[in-house]
C-alpha cells in the first residue's frame, strides 16, 4: 500500500525532527577529537577521554568514548561503550554496543542491537530494534521491527510496524500495517492511525485499550478559491513587506537596487558567498556551545536577508523598466510594481526557480556591497 500524502508528511516530519533535534546534543568545544579518513577503527583496548567526531567511509568504534560521539560515514559500526550521546549519519548503521546517553541517527538501514540508557531517535528506510531502550523510542521508517525492550513510550511513523517485545508505556503510530506479535507486552494503550485493523496475536499482553483512528480523508480536488489563495498569499505578504521597506527605509531599498546596476559582478560574488557559505558556517557553529547563539543569530539574519533580497531585486527591475520607457514613479509604487512582476516571474514553470535564485544571489550581494560602500564612505569622511 502506498503512503498517503498525510502519512508521507508525517514520515518526513518525524525524520526532520529527528535530524534537527540531533544538533542540540550538548557538546564541549574545548575538548574534542576529530578524525577524517577512508577507514577508521577504534579497537576494544582504546579509550577516548574527549568527545569524538569521525568522518569516513567505514567507521568502527569498539573502544570506550567518555564524551559524545558523532559519526558521518557510509557504514558505521558501534560495538563499544559510549558514555555520552551518539549521533550517526550513515548508509548502514549497526549498534551492538552500549550508549549511556541518547542515541540518534539517520540512515538507509539502522540495526539497533545494543542498548541506550535514554532515548532512541531514528529516521531510516529500515529499522530493526532488538536491543534495549531505557526511555522512549521515536522512529520514522518504511519498515520497522521492534523486538527489544522499550522502557517507556513508542511514537513512530511507518508503512509497516511489527512489535514483538515489551514496551513499558504506550504506542502511538501512523502506519499502513500494524502487527502485534506473541512476545509483545504493552504496558499502556495502543493508538494507531490506519486504514485497516491491526493484527494482534492472542498471546500478546496489552495493558490499555487498542484504538484505531481513521486517516483524515484528503479532498480529491483542491477548490479553485483555495488554489488561488495559495498562489496569492505569498505575493501579498511580499508586497506588504515591500511597502514597509519603501515607506520606512527608502534610501536603503533604492541604494541596494542601484548597487545591482553599478556593481553587478561584485554583487553576484558577494551573494554567492553569503547564500552558500552562511549555512555551512552556521552548521559548524551549531556543534559548539559557544557558537550556538551565534549560529542561531546568523541563520535568523540569513533568512531575513534572503527575503528582503527579492524586494531589492524587484525594485531594480522596476527601475530598469521605468528608465526604458522614460517614466518616473514614487518609490513606493516602484517597489510594489517591481516586486509584483518579480513574484510572477518566479512562478513560471521550469525556469521560475532559476529567476528566483538569480534574484536572491545578485540582490543579497548588492545589499552587502551597499552597506560596505557606505561604511567606507563614512570612514573616509571621518
Amino acid at each position: 500500500m502506498v503512503f498517503s500524502k498525510r502519512k508521507a508528511s508525517l514520515f518526513l516530519l518525524a525524520a526532520v525532527i529527528c535530524v534537527l533535534a540531533s544538533f542540540f546534543i550538548p557538546l564541549r568545544a574545548e575538548a574534542a577529537r576529530v578524525l577524517s579518513s577512508e577507514v577508521i577503527k577504534f579497537g576494544p583496548e582504546e579509550t577516548v577521554a574527549d568527545d569524538l567526531y569521525l568522518f569516513g567511509n567505514t567507521v568502527t568504534v569498539s573502544g570506550t568514548v567518555l564524551g559524545d560521539t558523532i559519526i558521518f560515514a557510509r557504514e558505521a559500526i558501534i560495538d563499544g561503550k559510549i558514555k555520552g550521546s551518539l549521533l550517526v549519519f550513515a548508509e548502514m548503521v549497526r549498534v551492538t554496543g552500549e550508549v549511556e546517553g541518547t542515541a540518534r541517527g539517520a540512515s538507509n538501514s539502522f540495526f539497533f542491537q545494543g542498548s541506550t540508557a535514554r532515548d532512541l531517535l531514528v529516521a531510516a528506510n529500515t529499522i530493526s530494534v532488538t536491543g534495549s531502550i531505557g526511555w522512549d523510542f521515536f522512529g520514522a521508517a518504511s519498515n520497522l521491527t521492534v523486538t527489544g525492550p522499550v522502557g517507556r513510550d513508542m511514537k513512530v511513523a511507518t508503512k509497516r510496524l511489527v512489535v514483538d517485545g515489551p514496551v513499558g508505556g504506550s504506542i502511538e503510530t501512523t502506519t499502513d500495517e500494524l502487527i502485534i506479535g506473541p512476545g509483545a507486552k504493552i504496558g499502556g494503550r495502543i493508538t494507531y492511525t490506519s486504514e485497516k485493523e491491526a493484527t494482534v496475536d492472542q498471546n500478546a499482553v496489552i495493558g490499555g485499550v487498542v484504538k484505531r483512528l481513521e486517516p483524515v480523508a484528503e479532498p480529491a480536488v483542491t477548490p479553485p478559491g483555495r488554489r488561488a489563495w495559495r498562489f496569492a498569499r505569498p505575493i501579498f505578504s511580499l508586497l506588504l513587506v515591500a511597502l514597509l521597506m519603501a515607506l520606512f527605509f527608502p534610501v536603503l531599498t533604492a541604494g541596494a537596487a542601484q548597487t545591482i546596476r553599478g556593481r553587478a559582478a561584485l554583487s553576484t560574488g558577494y551573494g554567492a558567498l553569503v547564500v552558500f557559505a552562511a549555512p555551512i558556517a552556521s552548521l559548524i557553529l551549531l556543534f559548539t556551545v559557544i557558537g550556538l547563539p551565534v549560529a542561531l543569530l546568523t541563520m535568523l539574519l540569513y533568512t531575513v536577508l534572503l527575503y528582503l533580497s527579492r524586494i531589492f531585486a524587484g525594485y531594480f527591475l522596476a527601475q530598469l523598466a521605468l528608465d526604458y520607457f522614460n517614466k518616473k514613479l514614487h518609490p513606493v509604487w516602484t517597489a510594489l510594481f517591481g516586486v509584483l512582476v518579480l513574484a510572477l516571474l518566479t512562478r513560471i514553470p521550469f525556469i521560475g526557480w532559476l529567476i528566483h535564485l538569480a534574484a536572491v544571489l545578485i540582490a543579497s550581494g548588492a545589499f552587502i556591497a551597499y552597506l560596505a560602500s557606505n561604511k567606507e564612505q563614512r570612514t573616509n569622511c571621518a
